[in-house]
């Protein structure tokens, strides 16, 4: 319970940090509704998790090559069905 506090700390500061460092066409994918003025944190935190899967999850367990070879539609619904379950 009492480490429950720094590890979220921790992943705000991460995300926070490594979002902007992002290239800018892989931080879309954001959520918009009426008055919504800017980036929420969890659209920072999806972007990151989408990155995370598609230039470090993928090529770690080898399935890079696999999933290169989907029509680009199935691989971002892969995507973004991953990032927000991760």
């Amino acid at each position: 319970m009492l480490r429950r506090a720094p590890c979220l700390f921790e992943r705000y500061t991460a995300v926070a940090l490594l979002y902007p460092a992002l290239p800018e066409s892989k931080r879309s994918g954001g959520v918009e509704w009426p008055g919504k003025s800017g980036v929420a944190f969890t659209d920072t935190l999806r972007a990151m998790r989408r990155w995370l899967w598609r230039e470090w999850v993928f090529p770690q367990v080898g399935l890079a090559p696999v999933v290169h070879k989907l029509p680009g539609p199935v691989q971002d619904l892969l995507r973004f069905g991953l990032a927000p379950a991760a």
